[in-house]
């Protein structure tokens, strides 16, 4: 059998084993269904499964290098490692329970008057984010916090009017929000990801407001009409998202283009070549292929890259020459008769950039304990509309990361968490605490069944 024969099986093998760890827990009460976890297996199967399909299917299609028999199986052991890591310290490491049992506990109130006054601050912070002043430092920190204050705001809107669904101008005002938030979006020019959180904002939110309690077999069917709409509304906005490279520029956006890309989205996400080209991996196996390839035969790996890459993020590039890349960027210049900006590397590629398998059990453990972390929050805090927010924000991301690059990603997620805390603490600083979740050792929120109550109130 020929290595890319060999690949399809296990890809195969890979999309079953991971669907069955998203749907088995959930049908059975054992785990919710819109948590982090998921949403990164999800994205798995997209970037690890159906990419690996992809390259063993036609393995001549985008072709990097010539890969030899061994390059396939350190794909496939690269991929066992991390992810048998990821789950055996999603499972049963209790640090992160630990974690999500004592911080952060405070929150502002949520009532309908101070989620406004937040929604406020959120557009403000979202239109900061669209100016053109260039200082360093600064306008990263305004545009790394913007993007993500305007999925925040979505979800401001929809738990204030879903508490008053009668009220017209609550309604209005929601769907005036995400109008606006998707303009910004395309505007700022900061991808597909940034579309995701606007998009997931409200299922999200539903889903942990009300769907977590209810029976299995319905939540599934709304769920699956939700994300197959956001799905195709993706899938459009892929056709779209380049809009302005006629002009060699993104900074020329305005919000008139905005609207223009706004009309012409329905048509666009009837297209079904763009779904099928969204959901086949983006060739991010075959770029993993060509990282194991260079840096175990002709360069040398460069140890927790990814790592020092989002420590040290917050120095401008302005002020150290020699500032490290990520994988993104530096593997299509490495590899020879490519110019393109960015790749995806998928996380074995980072692996083997980075040195090997040790790295991948670095990163499995890494990923593990924040996707339980995040997951931990909202079991205890499932209605925290600054924890929902956050985790809208960076859906997109989570769900990317195995795509990579990992460094740029994490960054982004980061961001979304350092969003939530300064919402949060603008909150309490105006309105004071308004709710205190009770502290916990992780164990109170085991049970057997999560349609049964819910894990946890408000102290």
């Amino acid at each position: 059998m020929s290595p890319p024969d060999l690949l399809v099986i296990f890809s195969w093998c890979f999309v079953g084993v991971a669907a069955l760890l998203i749907v088995v827990p959930y049908l059975l009460g054992k785990a919710d269904l819109l948590t982090t976890w998921n949403t990164f297996l999800l994205g798995s199967i997209n970037f690890v499964g159906f990419a690996g399909l992809k390259a063993g299917y036609s393995p001549q299609f985008f072709r990097i290098l010539e890969y030899t028999s061994n390059d396939y199986y350190l794909l496939m052991l690269g991929i066992v490692t991390f992810y048998t890591t990821l789950t055996l310290t999603y499972n049963f490491l209790r640090l992160p329970r630990q974690m999500a049992g004592s911080l952060p506990r405070r929150w502002p109130p949520a009532s309908t008057g101070v989620l406004y006054l937040m929604l406020g601050i959120s557009f403000a912070a979202g239109l900061a984010s669209l100016s053109p002043v260039k200082v360093p430092f600064v306008s990263q920190v305004i545009s790394q916090i913007g993007n993500k204050a305007i999925t925040f705001g979505v979800v401001f809107a929809f738990i204030a009017w879903y508490r008053n669904r009668a009220n017209i101008f609550l309604l209005s005002t929601l769907l005036a929000m995400i109008g606006l938030a998707l303009m910004m979006a395309i505007t700022a020019g900061s991808g597909r990801r940034t579309f995701v959180g606007v998009a997931a904002a409200a299922p999200l939110a539903y889903y942990w407001i009300k769907l977590r309690y209810k029976a299995p077999a319905p939540t599934l069917v709304k769920l699956s009409f939700a994300g197959a709409f956001v799905l195709l509304v993706l899938a459009g906005y892929s056709q779209l998202r380049h809009f302005d490279r006629r002009t060699g520029t993104a900074e020329g956006r305005t919000f008139v283009d905005a609207i223009e890309v706004l009309k012409e989205l329905p048509s666009r996400m009837l297209n079904p070549a763009a779904a099928e080209e969204l959901m086949v991996g983006q060739n991010a196996a075959q770029t993993s292929l060509a990282a194991i390839h260079l840096y175990t035969r002709q360069l040398d790996p460069e140890p927790f890259n990814a790592f020092v890459f989002v420590v040290t993020n917050p120095m401008p590039r302005a002020f150290w020459e020699g500032k490290p890349r990520g994988l993104g960027y530096t593997l299509p210049k490495d590899s020879p008769g490519f110019t393109r900006a960015t790749w995806g590397p998928g996380i074995v590629g980072h692996g083997f950039h980075e040195g090997g398998l040790h790295m991948l059990v670095f990163y499995g453990v890494l990923a593990g304990v924040a996707l339980r972390y995040f997951d931990e929050l909202l079991a205890r805090q499932p209605t925290n509309p600054y924890l929902l927010a956050m985790v809208a924000a960076s859906s997109g991301h989570i769900a990317g990361w195995s795509r990579g690059d990992i460094g740029t990603f994490s960054i982004q997620i980061v961001g979304a968490f350092i969003a939530m805390l300064l919402f949060a603490a603008l909150g309490r600083l105006f309105f004071g605490t308004g709710v205190v979740y009770p502290k916990t050792s992780g164990r109170e929120f085991t049970t057997k069944n999560i349609f049964a109550r819910p894990l946890a109130e408000p102290a």
